[in-house]
């Protein structure tokens, strides 16, 4: 191992990825935390292989062609992460993580870089009696890291949205409301969001030329959704519960009539897509459709004025923005 060592001229560390995934950035990310120790951070193609073992060897060969501290490897993986494969030439040993996807794509690569630099530290940690205290190598696990892991792997986030957004009932033409939409959402783990929202709605009315009808509804909904991202997109669906409270106030002339009010209850699945546009705002476009358990239909003199039974549709267009 010595002499392997000093056979390593330059401390230097090799970036790889898929092309799925930027190597120029990683890199330039990555210099950010080994620049100030001499450690040199260059790109090279990704030797082609499908299996881990033979990706790991042509790893191990590229960085004694080059004669790098370290090969780095990054690729887009399952269920929302990244894997991170790293041959550290000092020790010749191999490591494969994996690491959630922040939810932003500008937090993505300096996640990544501080794990990478968190990895090289581990291993390196094992050739510290054979490293030169003042080399680059030997700076690196001399300085005890002071940078906390980025704000894409706190354990939670919030988010505030606020937008147009309208509800319709539209089996057998009933009421259209629009208004002011507001959400709030929790995030408790990376691919969970948890959300509540409400809207204020205008009423509508209706008329059968003997009675005069207006309806308000006030909508409360509540989600589970997955988020999916997609560069500085993300897509998130899920269930969702809502509880719409409807007063219907009626008046009339030549007959008596009652006012009603009831409490209407659904499930359905809510979508909802976002562009991230200015650090952490998006903009968003979302839609629902809820099946309505207890729905009414409102009549006077045998005439239907509102019909909110069966189904109940939404959408809201608005920004947000996301709280660490």
């Amino acid at each position: 191992m010595l002499a392997l060592l000093q056979a390593q001229a330059v401390d230097e560390v090799v970036v790889t990825t898929t092309p799925s995934m930027d190597a120029q950035r990683l890199a330039d990310a990555l210099r950010v935390y080994l620049d100030e120790y001499g450690i040199r951070v260059e790109t090279r193609p990704a030797p082609d292989a499908a299996d881990l073992h033979e990706r790991l060897e042509g790893a191990r060969k590229l960085g004694e062609t080059v004669r790098a501290l370290a090969v780095v490897r990054a690729e887009h993986a399952a269920r929302g992460t990244i894997d991170i494969e790293l041959y550290d030439l000092a020790t010749d040993k191999a490591v494969v993580v994996s690491v959630p996807r922040p939810a932003r794509d500008e937090d993505l690569y300096r996640a990544l870089a501080l794990k990478i630099e968190a990895v090289l530290r581990a291993t390196l940690s094992e050739a510290r009696g054979d490293l030169d205290p003042s080399s680059s190598a030997g700076r690196l696990l001399a300085r005890a890291p002071s940078r906390a892991e980025p704000a894409a792997d706190a354990p939670m986030r919030l988010g505030l949205d606020v937008g147009y957004g309208f509800v319709s009932f539209p089996i057998d033409n009933g009421p259209l409301l629009g208004g002011l939409a507001v959400r709030a959402s929790w995030r408790p783990r990376q691919r969970v969001e948890l959300a509540v929202g409400t809207a204020a709605l205008a009423s509508t009315s209706a008329s059968n030329g003997a009675v005069d009808a207006t309806a308000s509804v006030i909508p409360i909904r509540a989600c589970v959704r997955i988020p999916f991202a997609v560069g500085r997109s993300e897509i998130l669906v899920g269930p969702c519960a809502d509880a719409s409270f409807v007063q219907v106030a009626a008046s009339s002339m030549t007959m008596p009539v009652r006012s009603t009010r009831n409490v209407l209850l659904g499930l359905g699945a809510e979508a909802e897509a976002r562009l991230i546009v200015l650090g952490s705002a998006w903009l968003f476009a979302r839609a629902a459709a809820v099946g309505v358990f207890n729905g009414e239909r409102y009549e006077a003199a045998g005439t239907p004025l509102f019909d909110t039974s069966r189904l109940q549709i939404s959408a809201s267009l608005g920004a947000g923005i996301g709280l660490p």
